[in-house]
């Protein structure tokens, strides 16, 4: 049982109660003609069974009438008892705990990354993620890939549902996130949750998996920044494995797959850097971080690839670098003017 069923079970079951407190007051009073005090007084001792005797003798048909109300009474908090057991004894309560809980760290999260899907793609998504310290919540409809993961991530933020529905991305923050990975396997599904989650957050990035090529330009369409189709990359992977090995292991190396500490990072010139309008030969990147410049792409979107000494860094530039994290860390200092 989910935890809304849940909860609708204990609002039916509240809302029985009341119309019964309801139905046999107001019958007391058209058979007995008491008070109205009086007549909820006898409806609250006899649906509880507290045993303070009646308020005033009844008449034959008013005891008939309250036999009735007491076995409805029981009845409904035999069903609420056995609502309660079931809770306890199949985990429903802990769920209920583990929901709201969740539901409060999404809360807390600005600028995270949401992850649509549990499948292989959305294994190699959050591990990188996890790998990088990127704050993202998982929204999976699958409950036993949540706790497969849960091993592997400790502390892991997730919403078990269904991430076409806007219900669901909204309990995954999806107003204050900055990223959306949509990994599901169909390509329905992928068209439905980019298309309703850019309507929810225009601003968000969105990297959309397709499972087949004609449905790229359906993606983009629909708002996604990115759309990656797993089969031709990993067709062109393993060319490049049998023509040039050599770079294959690099790429490796810089993407995270290697021992080595070596990355492929961007670093953003943000405004009022004191970068902004020099040249690269002047600002002494190299020597003063390790890093190496080997890209800029410009605020219009364009790049310059292989930049020369003579190449001018201006606000809103991405430097695109090679470097360990401890010297990409030095350069993004470096361009918000700290002293490193």
């Amino acid at each position: 049982m989910t935890y809304s069923e849940t909860l609708k079970r204990f609002k039916s079951i509240l809302t029985i109660l009341l119309a019964l407190v309801a139905v046999s007051t107001v019958g007391i009073k058209l058979i007995e003609g008491w008070s109205w005090l009086n007549c909820l007084w006898h409806t609250i001792i006899t649906i509880s069974t507290v045993g303070y005797g009646e308020v005033k003798p009844l008449s034959p048909l008013g005891k008939i009438f309250t036999m009735i109300v007491i076995i409805v009474a029981f009845a409904v908090f035999a069903y609420g008892a056995s609502a309660i057991a079931s809770m306890l004894f199949e985990g429903e309560l802990r769920k209920i705990f583990t929901v709201k809980r969740m539901e409060k760290m999404v809360s807390k999260l600005k600028n995270h990354t949401i992850v649509c899907g549990l499948g292989r793609t959305g294994q190699a998504a959050i591990k990188e993620l996890w790998r990088e310290k990127v704050p993202f919540v998982v929204i999976e409809k699958d409950e036993s890939k949540i706790e497969e993961a849960k091993e592997s991530y400790p502390n892991l933020i997730y919403i078990i549902g269904d991430a076409t529905q806007d219900e669901t991305l909204i309990k995954a923050g999806v107003k204050s996130a900055q990223n959306m990975i949509v990994a599901t396997a169909d390509d329905a599904d992928n068209l439905f949750i980019t298309l309703s989650a850019k309507n929810l957050n225009p601003r968000l990035r969105i990297v959309t998996r397709a499972n087949r090529e004609e449905n790229v330009i359906k993606l983009k369409r629909a708002g996604a920044t990115e759309v990656i189709l797993p089969n031709v990359i990993g067709g062109l992977r393993m060319a490049s494995l049998a023509i040039r090995p050599s770079v294959v292991s690099f790429l490796d190396i810089v993407t995270h797959h290697g021992e080595i500490d070596l990355r492929l990072e961007e670093v953003e010139v943000p405004k009022g850097s004191p970068f902004h309008g020099k040249l690269l030969k002047d600002l002494n990147i190299p020597s003063k971080t390790g890093v190496i410049v080997i890209g800029i792409k410009r605020e219009d979107g364009s790049f310059i690839l292989n930049p020369t000494s003579s190449t001018m860094v201006l606000e809103g530039d991405r430097l695109i670098i090679i470097g360990t994290k401890e010297q990409a860390e030095k350069l993004k200092k470096l361009v918000r003017g700290e002293e490193v």
